[in-house]
C-alpha cells in the first residue's frame, strides 16, 4: 500500500470509530487526512531542497544522468514522509541523498538501505547513534586501538549525562541491533556491550545525526 493510499485509509478508520462512538468530527476526518498528507509532503520537499541546496563546501550539481535514480530516490523519500517519518529522520535522509551525490554514489539501492534503517528510528535511538558516532570519532582521533568496553563505558556515561536512566540504556542499544549499526557482545566480566559496526561509521560520513536530533524545531 502506498503512502498516498495509507493516509485516507487510516482516516476512514478514524472516522468510523468516531462515528460509532458518537463523537463529533467523524465526517471531517477524511479531509483532515488529506491535509495532513499534503502538509507532510510539502514539509518533506522543503527539507530535501534545503539539504541538497546547501552545497557546503562546494555546490551539488545534478546532471541529466542523475534524473532516473533521483526520481526513484525521491519517491522513496516521499514514502517515508507519507508513512509518518519525523522531521529529524527526514532531514537525515535528505542529508544522505546529498552526500551520496557528492560521493558519486547516487544509487536507489544505496538510498533504500538507509531509508529502511533511518525512517522509523525514535528520537532516543537517534540520540544513541549520535553519541556513538561522536565517541567513535574521538577514539579514532586518540589513535588508540578500539576497545569494546571503553566504547561501551563512554557511551553509557554520555547517555547518563544527557539524562537517560541506566535501566533504559541497554534496551535502547539492544533495539538498534535490528539496524545493523550495533552488534551485541559480551565484554569483560560478562558485561553486555554493544559494538559499533562499519555501517555506523558509514552513517557518520553521510549524515550529521547528533545535530539533527539536537536541532530545535525538528
Amino acid at each position: 500500500m502506498s503512502g498516498k493510499e495509507m493516509v485516507p485509509w487510516g482516516s476512514a478508520i478514524v472516522g468510523d470509530v468516531l462515528s460509532a462512538l458518537q463523537l463529533p468530527g467523524g465526517s471531517f476526518v477524511g479531509k483532515l487526512g488529506d491535509k495532513y498528507l499534503e502538509r507532510k509532503q510539502k514539509e518533506a520537499a522543503d527539507i530535501l531542497i534545503e539539504e541538497v541546496s546547501k552545497g557546503s563546501p562546494e555546490p551539488i550539481n545534478f546532471t541529466d544522468s542523475n534524473t532516473d535514480p533521483l526520481i526513484e530516490i525521491i519517491y522513496r523519500f516521499s514514502k517515508a514522509a507519507a508513512d509518518g517519518a519525523a522531521r529529524e529522520n527526514l532531514r537525515l535522509l535528505a542529508q544522505v541523498i546529498a552526500r551520496l551525490k557528492k560521493n558519486k554514489a547516487l544509487e536507489p539501492d544505496k538510498f533504500r538501505k538507509w531509508a529502511n534503517i533511518l525512517e522509523q528510528l525514535t528520537r532516543d535511538e537517534l540520540m544513541v547513534l549520535g553519541k556513538a558516532i561522536s565517541i567513535r570519532r574521538k577514539m579514532a582521533a586518540e589513535g588508540v586501538a578500539f576497545n569494546a568496553n571503553d566504547f561501551s563505558n563512554r557511551l553509557r556515561s554520555e547517555l547518563v549525562a544527557s539524562g537517560y536512566q541506566s535501566t533504559v540504556i541497554d534496551p535502547l542499544c539492544a533495539s538498534l541491533g535490528r539496524t545493523g549499526l550495533f552488534l551485541p557482545a559480551t565484554g569483560y566480566g560478562g558485561v553486555m556491550v554493544y559494538l559499533p559496526t562499519s555501517w555506523l561509521d558509514e552513517l557518520g560520513m553521510l549524515a550529521d545525526v547528533e545535530s539533527a536530533v539536537s536541532a530545535k524545531g525538528d
